[in-house]
């Protein structure tokens, strides 16, 4: 991938995973060191990490709670991680180069994004770990809304295991409007792959329902608060889908 961002001084190159040996050396000193940042002070307790596969690719979906999460699911194992990113993060300098050294690239938010999703396939097709989050912005209220059309467009042609990550006191640590984080309890949950025959038999707009279920399920099994509203905005979304349907239908008759 080499495509320029508008807003950026230089184009993307990726200097991420398997490029040189320095690459592995930042990549695991960060992980280390973010670790023990994150038991310091977010005391971060994790479960279910052998779900995810020691190699081969697999497709992460995690919640968005904060800008926490990329680093908070990056140090909890010991394999790379791949990440979408928003596009102005990458306008030149240290950070763009940072971004490009751990593996973000970049997406356009508030539209479909083939470049990202084309991206995201190449790197799966590779046999890499890569991470989307499908609501695609950050959580207004700790909730999970609703998740992105190109979600179900990969997960689609990837065919490959498609593992929810639930994120959980990263919302109440640094929330939207706040300018630094807060000490607060952490934690993270890995669940089982979801079965990528039966997402296949599914409508895009079921893949999103179907992945929102298992990181509400998520949500409950890590006591979430905020688990009940995010089920309420999944039964709401379903009530709208269905009015629209029924319209659709009377205009076409």
């Amino acid at each position: 991938m080499n495509t320029p961002d508008e807003r950026s001084s230089r184009p993307y190159v990726f200097r991420g995973e398997g490029t040189d040996r320095w690459q592995a050396l930042l990549w695991n000193f960060g992980r280390v060191f973010f670790q023990f940042i994150a038991i310091l002070l977010f005391h971060v307790r994790i479960s279910g990490r052998e779900n995810v596969p020691t190699k081969g690719a697999a497709l992460l979906v995690t919640n968005h709670q904060s800008m926490l999460d990329p680093w908070l699911i990056g140090i909890a194992l010991k394999r790379q991680i791949h990440y979408m990113a928003r596009e102005s993060l990458f306008r030149g300098g240290i950070i763009q180069y940072l971004f490009e050294r751990t593996n973000a690239f970049p997406i356009r938010r508030g539209r479909a994004d083939t470049t990202a999703i084309r991206e995201s396939l190449n790197r799966l097709e590779k046999g890499y770990l890569v991470n989307i989050f499908p609501e695609a912005t950050r959580t207004a209220d700790g909730s999970i809304g609703p998740v992105a059309a190109g979600v179900a467009v990969i997960v689609r042609r990837a065919r490959v295991p498609v593992i929810p990550v639930a994120v959980e006191g990263a919302f109440e640590a640094w929330p939207r409007g706040r300018r630094l984080p807060r000490p607060r309890p952490i934690r993270i949950r890995y669940g089982k792959p979801i079965d990528i025959t039966e997402l296949e038999s599914l409508s895009a707009d079921d893949i999103a329902i179907r992945i929102r279920r298992e990181l509400v399920a998520l949500q409950r099994q890590l006591g979430s608060s905020h688990a009940a509203k995010s089920e309420m905005r999944i039964e709401s979304d379903i009530q709208a889908g269905r009015k629209r349907l029924v319209v659709a239908r009377e205009l076409s008759e």
